[in-house]
């Protein structure tokens, strides 16, 4: 096994975690192809940061969180960009906490309730001042096992790390995986040409999956919206160490990053893009929807009011894919020998980086069923859950409009400059 030639299609989350682990486990010919070095632009997880919960309502994947956790604190490579600050959960509407913490205690997590008050000390103004702030809220403290990763860190050190074990990075525009003639996978085509041969690919493309394969409906990229705001060197110093604020009604932010960006997202179901009506295809650009921006400037009003009408730094969109069930889409194909599918990330991936990739490298090496019977059942192919798929599910998320929205019906977008300038989407 060590000797097979295995190509990694995507230098992400999904990608880097699986070459990762396939080097860890003795194997001494990985390439990993993107169309950009490390951390790649196409990445969800090129991104300042993440949010890191350690609990699940499902028990499944709660387990999966707890293990994760643990390699955040553990693992050399990936414990420098872990940042156990705790998360506070709010809402308005307060028994949306109830179950929620609950679930957390009863999985031995620490979680406090916390007042109007308390919250304000926690997550301090960014000036002096008695400013509203925080009506209404509702909110619990869980004060250990969850915080921020740093996320494009956690990808750098991964790369790092693969370089060092003899691990090989392609930076090229992979656009077809080729088949011999029973159908087996022998190698990865790129756009000037080249050829990258294997005896097993591993596709870890992301929102970018659907150029290689027709996944029958199993997966649908979908994006959300983020921005960022520069503070100055004293709002940094107020809000250095802060824990993450996770609103069920407004959306999440994190303390600043290391050059002083405030990054926040607003909370929504998502948007696709569908420009001829089939797939969702990725559109990545440095806006967002003027909807959006007026959603998370309100959020800014509730938490930094002196923050809520300053200039965006950042605003742009960021894209997962998710499958119809929000299980991962971890196994083999059916019908191509060698061709493992490390995909669907569901927009829960990020926090699972340090282990994912565990669980990929042994399909790839020891085949679907050393995955055990649960893990093979909820991320093998599945193509039957894309039957009859309502894209416009909500998949069991909210916010905003309460509803998963075409980028092609987005009638105006901004940078966030307050310019007063708005951009069409057919003239970005």
């Amino acid at each position: 096994m060590s000797s097979e030639k295995i190509v990694i299609i995507g230098a992400g989350t999904f990608g880097l975690s699986t070459g990762l682990h396939l080097l860890r486990k003795g194997c001494k010919d990985v390439t990993l192809i993107d169309p950009y070095p490390v951390p790649s632009p196409l990445s969800a997880g090129n991104d300042v940061n993440k949010i890191m919960q350690s609990s699940s309502t499902h028990p499944f994947y709660g387990v999966l969180a707890l293990e994760a956790l643990e390699s955040w604190r553990t693992d050399k490579t990936f414990k420098p960009a872990f940042h156990e600050t705790g998360i506070v959960y709010a809402a308005k509407n307060g028994d949306e906490l109830i179950d929620s913490k609950k679930f957390k205690e009863a999985n031995g997590l620490k979680c406090k309730n916390i007042s109007e008050e308390e919250l304000k000390k926690l997550i301090p103004d960014t000036q002096d001042g008695n400013a509203a702030r925080f009506e209404g809220w509702n909110a619990f403290y869980q004060t250990d096992g969850c915080g921020w990763t740093f996320a494009k860190q956690a990808l750098e050190l991964a790369a790092e790390e693969i370089i060092a074990l003899g691990g090989k990075f392609v930076v090229g525009d992979a656009q077809e995986i080729l088949y011999g003639k029973s159908g087996e996978v022998t190698g990865v085509k790129c756009a000037d040409g080249t050829t990258v041969e294997c005896d097993k690919c591993v596709l870890a493309a992301g929102a970018q999956s659907y150029k290689f394969l027709d996944f029958e409906g199993q997966l649908l990229a979908k994006c959300w919206t983020v921005g960022h705001i520069r503070l100055d060197e004293e709002e940094r110093k107020r809000l250095k160490g802060i824990p993450v604020l996770l609103s069920h009604d407004h959306g999440f932010l994190f303390e600043p990053d290391s050059v002083g960006d405030l990054k926040f997202c607003n909370e929504f179901p998502g948007y696709i893009n569908r420009p001829d009506g089939a797939d969702s295809i990725p559109l990545y650009k440095d806006a967002v929807p003027q909807e959006a921006e007026d959603y998370m400037r309100a959020f800014l009003k509730e938490v930094f009011p002196h923050l809520a009408e300053r200039e965006f730094s950042v605003a742009k969109i960021c894209w997962c894919t998710d499958t119809a069930d929000r299980d991962f889409l971890i196994g083999t194909h059916p019908d191509h020998k060698g061709l493992i599918l490390g995909t669907g990330d569901s927009g829960q991936g990020f926090k699972f980086m340090p282990i994912i990739g565990k669980y990929i490298s042994t399909v790839v090496m020891e085949g679907d069923e050393a995955l055990g019977e649960e893990k093979q059942s909820r991320w093998k192919w599945r193509p039957e859950s894309g039957k009859k798929r309502d894209i416009f599910d909500l998949q069991k998320r909210s916010g905003g409009s309460d509803l998963i929205k075409d980028l092609n019906d987005v009638k105006s977008w901004t940078d966030g400059k307050l310019t007063g300038i708005t951009k069409k989407l057919e003239s970005l």
